[in-house]
């Protein structure tokens, strides 16, 4: 299983945070995510991510302000 450690986003309140959350996991390529620090650790699911989750990716990465050069790899 692929992991995509990245920096998290600062949050401005409980339901921006939640949002963030529900977001991500509705991205089908991700398996489970979880904030350790200032980090955030994306599991993946096995197999390819197709152009519409790294859309999704890109977009919420971009929504919260978080460095996109991560996601190139996938």
């Amino acid at each position: 299983m692929e992991a995509l450690v990245v920096r998290g986003p600062m949050f401005h309140s409980r339901g921006d945070e939640e949002a963030f959350f529900w977001w991500m996991q509705r991205i089908r390529a991700v398996q489970r995510v979880s904030s350790r620090g200032h980090d955030l650790h994306i599991q993946l699911r096995p197999g390819a991510i197709s152009a519409d989750e790294r859309r999704e990716f890109r977009s919420i990465f971009h929504r919260y302000g978080m460095d996109t050069s991560g996601l190139d790899g996938l």
